[in-house]
């Protein structure tokens, strides 16, 4: 019986010498920790790269409605588009907005292509070509019609798939 508790003891007695004697992760299991690591950063980088997209492509947003506010404040302020004279210009750019101080942005590439249309209303309308924006390498798409634009609740309901989007989705309801 002795002998028995004797062999048992000597037993984990050289597994515990072995377990204590293992020094360091062998080649293939560092490997697999190092495939891992790089396996989660990749899918990593990837979703921040796209969080960092999405926030500059609702940043081109937010310029498209801020432009649109200075717009609205220049036709209350502007004498000459509001005297109701059949000789008023009906129309002006985002570049007269900007050159009367309203608006301060460098996001813009071409101010005078950009178009705020007065209707007979009052009301006014935004258009912007395609590409004048750019949120990192992606141009923005053409936001309204030539000559028509789009309206106030329209541009406050512009969303990044309208503005990025390809193909680009039906404007924002009136």
């Amino acid at each position: 019986m002795i002998d028995a508790i004797l062999a048992e003891e000597t037993t984990d007695n050289r597994l515990n010498k072995l377990l204590k004697d293992e020094r360091g992760l062998s080649l293939v299991e560092l490997l697999a920790v190092v495939v891992i690591l790089a396996i989660i950063a990749g899918i990593g980088v990837i979703a921040i790269g796209n969080v960092i997209q999405n926030a500059r492509e609702d940043a081109v947003v937010s310029d498209i409605q801020q432009a649109f506010s200075a717009a609205v404040l220049y036709q209350s302020t502007n004498s000459s588009l509001n005297d109701g004279s059949a000789n008023a210009a009906l129309d002006f750019t985002l570049e007269d907005v900007m050159e009367d101080g309203l608006l301060n942005s460098t996001s813009w590439e071409d101010t005078d292509n950009v178009m705020f249309y007065i209707g007979s209303t009052g009301a006014l309308t935004m258009y912007a070509p395609a590409g004048v924006l750019k949120a990192g390498q992606e141009e923005s798409n053409e936001i309204g019609v030539l000559g028509t634009g789009l309206t106030q609740n329209q541009i406050n309901g512009l969303t990044r798939e309208y503005v990025f989007g390809d193909p680009q989705p039906a404007p924002p309801p009136l």
